[in-house]
């Protein structure tokens, strides 16, 4: 840890107390210089203390062997067996009907295959849930962003202010991809509906511009930008999500 400024990792053990008594000590230390950090780590605690107490109080849901790593590893296979089986399928198809087969292929996998469907399914996931939709509360901008550099290769994207839309930053959660890490950063409005802004590592899509699907009651809006790929999901009665994706895609 640099003694001077200790990074956002270092700051969320010490709200966590996973600090040896000299990291703790320094960080202490860094804070009593620094009011505007110290204001944000106590905002931290306080939201920490906040989700540690509603999940006390929320019934505790039985282990999901489908969330386990091994089991979701062992679907990807599945997943990518199955891509692969069908590929050689339309392969054959192809040197029997000659173009008509390629397009049969192309419109077989993109329906097996919609764009941006573990970002729907994140959604589904976490942001429905009633506690412990993220693990890493930030109210603030900027801490967002911190969080979001220690983790993905350039920081994904920059997170703006959305007050002016009337949604809040509520914080993150980090996941997983077969390309690396994603994030999905949640908003949340006054009535409690939720906005979620996913990001992961691929390629661009067929058009830069945006584009989206509706899947069952939700929505989601994606685009690609810098090695990345982007969704901003919500249910489609939400009628300020279109303007927030329109937003985040020119947030560079």
């Amino acid at each position: 840890m640099n003694s001077l400024i200790p990074d956002e990792n270092v700051l969320h053990a010490y709200v966590d107390g996973h600090l040896d008594a000299e990291a703790r000590a320094q960080v202490e230390a860094f804070l009593a210089r620094s009011p505007e950090w110290a204001a944000t780590v106590a905002g931290w605690k306080r939201d920490a203390e906040r989700l540690r107490t509603s999940f006390a109080a929320s019934p505790r849901l039985a282990p999901n062997p489908r969330l386990d790593p091994a089991a979701v590893r062992r679907q990807l296979r599945v997943r990518r067996q199955k891509r692969l089986a069908m590929a050689a399928v339309v392969t054959l198809m192809t040197g029997i009907g000659g173009a008509t087969g390629w397009k049969a292929r192309d419109l077989s996998f993109a329906a097996a295959n919609p764009p941006m469907a573990d970002a729907v399914q994140a959604y589904r996931v976490f942001a429905t849930a009633e506690s412990a939709a993220v693990e890493v509360s930030a109210t603030r901008p900027d801490g967002m962003q911190a969080w979001l550099a220690a983790h993905l290769r350039g920081g994904g994207t920059r997170v703006p202010d959305l007050s002016t839309y009337g949604v809040q930053l509520l914080g993150g959660r980090l996941l997983a991809t077969e390309e690396g890490p994603a994030a999905m950063v949640l908003f949340q409005d006054e009535d409690g509906r939720r906005i979620a802004l996913y990001m992961r590592p691929g390629g661009p899509f067929a058009t830069e511009a945006m584009e989206e699907r509706r899947d069952g009651g939700l929505v989601a809006r994606y685009w690609s930008r810098n090695g990345y790929r982007f969704a901003v999901v919500a249910p489609a009665d939400n009628d300020r999500a279109g303007e927030i994706a329109s937003v985040l895609r020119v947030t560079g």
